[in-house]
């Protein structure tokens, strides 16, 4: 099991917002533990699939929205 502190700095990692000293520490664990290395990789994964996707709403939820607000100020 993967302390959490470890957890919290691969997510860091993954978004390079790990400070340099701590970064060099965690890479040189990543050379030694195949299961922290397996650990970054797939959220190294993730984060790759994650940003793929896109940003915008549905033009159907952002109807919806619309919708339900117009209902909101006829009933005022």
């Amino acid at each position: 099991m993967i302390k959490t502190s470890t957890q919290n700095e691969l997510i860091q990692y993954v978004y390079n917002e790990l400070a340099d000293d701590a970064c060099e520490q965690l890479e040189l664990a990543l050379m030694q533990d195949s299961e922290l290395a397996e650990s970054c990789s797939d959220l190294l994964m993730v984060h790759h699939l994650l940003t793929g996707f896109t940003k915008i709403p549905h033009e159907r939820a952002v109807n919806n929205i619309l919708n339900y607000s117009k209902s909101l100020s006829l009933q005022s």
